[in-house]
């Protein structure tokens, strides 16, 4: 059996702290579903929720059950990717690092596709059908937050971001907000051909599946092939509804929308919560034509709770992994890499190195910063140091840090998410000085540790 969403929330079950079933009805569009999930988030409860009776945008019971909050926790993600969730820190940095530098090519389907179980065309394939959640008190609107695919109309290989697509009062058209550079990148180029794109909304599958697709890959990378080295199997593909062999689509996927961006119309998106905990600007960007919706029996819509832990894990987990490799590549003495959730897991990260020269750490923070456009910070530190415990990095940036040398602004820099800092960005290196006397850090014997058990006493 090919992995999907559902044989991944029954091995939750088993526990229910961290799977939790909603059995009364909710309202999705009136707030209700984040209003559960703000108060578990209050309380430090990071369970994954499946509301089982959402109502749909009509009023009316939907046909899907709906799943919040999958990637709460790095122990859950871990389990979902086959790691021991006890090694969630680093060693789950690093495990993301080995499976980004592998593929494992995507098969084709033998027989019907799960996902082609149930079709909807024309009336039918009506987007207000869902239980689509509105997320928090100044929204446009209900958004769907889950995944698109693309494919290249040059090479032809498939490119997957996550990107919001706003529920628009209409039954066959949404607004899609495409701010990922690669969905960008190839959107421009339909343009310029003068043919609508064709997308797919994926709003459900296997955790290990959006994983692997946010893994910080080159553009060109097929991201079909980069999901199956997170599954542990190859991903399953099918000939999609709408254009047959043309664009596969994911076999085991929970719902697909298979729809086109217009390559010259616009509509008003936003303002929408976004990861940073702000509200995004409105603005205009591309419409989004639905084709067909098809799912398969017992699917279940799959949501992201902007803002909060399950959204800051689900692109930083991976990210760590791919950051690693890339600086790795380049410099050879990166020790682990964290994207803390203090930064909203977009803002900034964390990096420890072996030093053995003055002006590396600069070296490695900059090259951090052209990894990813969302960094307004990047700190560095000594390997003795663990990132990802904050407590520590804050000690050495307390104590090993000198304004007036180790602290420098990057201006006129681009950067996708609003802040005070603006287009502006810090490198700062917190790594012990080595061209001058400097007082050195104290510890216990590291044999006398080796050797004492405290349980023995």
């Amino acid at each position: 059996m090919a992995k999907d969403l559902s044989s991944f929330l029954d091995e939750l079950s088993t526990d229910n702290d961290r799977l939790r079933r909603v059995s009364r009805p909710i309202r999705p569009n009136a707030f209700e579903a984040t209003a559960f999930l703000e108060h578990l988030d209050r309380r430090r409860d990071f369970s994954a929720v499946l509301f089982e009776r959402p109502e749909d945008l009509h009023g009316q019971p939907a046909p899907f059950p709906l799943v919040s909050n999958i990637f709460a926790t790095r122990e859950r993600i871990a389990q979902a990717i086959g790691h021991p969730a006890a090694d969630a820190g680093l060693a789950l940095s690093l495990e993301m690092a080995r499976r980004e530098r592998l593929s494992l090519p995507a098969v084709r389907c033998d027989g019907e596709a799960p996902v082609h179980q149930l079709i909807w065309q024309g009336r039918d394939a009506d987007v207000g059908r869902l239980p689509i959640v509105r997320h928090y008190e100044k929204d446009l609107g209900p958004v769907l937050t889950m995944a698109v695919c693309v494919q290249d109309p040059d090479d032809g290989f498939y490119e997957m971001s996550f990107a919001k697509t706003f529920y628009k009062d209409a039954p066959d058209w949404m607004g899609a907000s495409l701010h990922s550079p690669h969905l960008e990148r190839i959107y421009a180029k339909y343009q310029k051909l003068g043919k609508p794109m064709p997308m797919l909304n994926i709003l459900g599958h296997h955790p290990a599946f959006f994983l692997g697709l946010l893994a910080a890959t080159p553009f060109g990378t097929n991201d079909y092939d980069t999901v199956g080295a997170y599954l542990g199997e190859p991903l399953r593909l099918a000939p999609s509804v709408t254009w047959g062999d043309g664009f596969l689509v994911p076999a085991d996927a929970e719902i697909i929308i298979e729809g086109e961006i217009s390559p010259d119309e616009q509509t008003v998106v936003d303002p929408f919560g976004e990861v940073t905990r702000f509200y995004q600007p409105q603005c205009l960007r591309q419409v989004f034509r639905v084709k067909a919706i098809t799912a398969r029996k017992g699917a279940i819509l799959q949501d992201i709770f902007s803002g909060h832990q399950g959204h800051w894990n689900l692109s930083a987990i991976p990210k760590e992994g791919s950051i690693y490799n890339s600086l790795q590549r380049r410099f050879g003495n990166v020790v682990a890499v964290h994207i803390p959730h203090s930064m909203c897991s977009r803002l900034g990260c964390y990096i420890s190195i072996r030093k053995d020269k003055e002006g590396i750490a600069k070296q490695v923070a900059l090259g951090a910063m052209l990894e990813s456009n969302f960094f307004h910070w990047v700190a560095v530190v000594d390997e003795d140091i663990d990132v990802f415990d904050e407590r520590e990095v804050l000690w050495a940036l307390a104590s090993y840090t000198d304004p007036s040398r180790d602290v420098d602004m990057i201006k006129n820099s681009f950067t996708l998410f609003n802040t005070a800092a603006g287009y502006q960005k810090v490198v700062i290196d917190a790594t012990r000085p080595l061209d001058y006397p400097f007082p050195e850090r104290f510890k216990v014997p590291d044999a006398v540790m080796a050797a004492m058990r405290p349980e023995e006493w």
